[in-house]
């Protein structure tokens, strides 16, 4: 299967929890990744990016290749001692047009990426900066908080955290997310009823 653009907006318009719920309630990343921009949403292909923990040289050669629309990846090995990124590359990938970054690592100047706008997910904040040095590969599978990532898988992320979902997977795990989220609609509609709401809560 390739990457569709109807499969990615569906998907878009879904929880992380019932895209992971559809999944069996596989490939959603540990607790310990989780946004750095709350309210903000991500969804798109991965590009991936696997480097020495605490060195950014391959985030910057992915900067040079990534394409409009796409979530750049990184497999950090969960180190949280050097940021992996800050406001200076999060422009760059917001001049490039990225779409989200999933950094498996400790990220910086997160009041200035949240001001950018771009969604990113990380396993903690710290100041201390990377090295840049290598070594590092570009577009092969990563592991992500114990998810692998292949290039070209779909990636979502929501203030709930951040699922995977495999390329060629992508249309029975949409429309198994599609009907659970009728079914939770239904329910949240009976529940509004009963206590006498006109709706339930948004975002419940």
């Amino acid at each position: 299967m390739t990457d569709s653009p109807d499969i990615l907006r569906r998907l878009a318009a879904l929880p992380v929890a019932n895209v992971g719920d559809a999944m069996d309630r596989l490939n959603v990343c540990k607790a310990a990744l989780r946004t750095m921009c709350p309210g903000q949403t991500l969804a798109g292909p991965a590009y991936t990016v696997l480097t020495r923990p605490g060195d950014n040289l391959y985030i910057h050669k992915a900067l040079a290749e990534i394409k409009p629309g796409q979530i750049l990846v990184v497999s950090g090995g969960g180190d949280t001692d050097r940021a992996l990124i800050g406001e200076l590359v999060a422009g760059k990938a917001v001049a490039k047009g990225c779409a989200g970054l999933v950094i498996d690592g400790a990220v910086r100047d997160v009041a200035v990426i949240r001001a950018l706008g771009i969604p990113v997910f990380a396993r903690a904040v710290t100041p201390a900066g990377p090295y840049k040095d290598g070594p590092g590969e570009l577009d092969v599978p990563v592991a992500i908080a114990d998810v692998v990532v292949r290039p070209g898988d779909y990636v979502l992320g929501d203030d709930d955290g951040v699922a995977v979902v495999p390329l060629e997977r992508a249309e029975a795990v949409v429309a198994g997310a599609e009907d659970k989220q009728r079914q939770e609609d239904a329910k949240r509609s009976e529940i509004a009823a009963r206590l006498g709401l006109e709706a339930f809560p948004a975002g419940a």
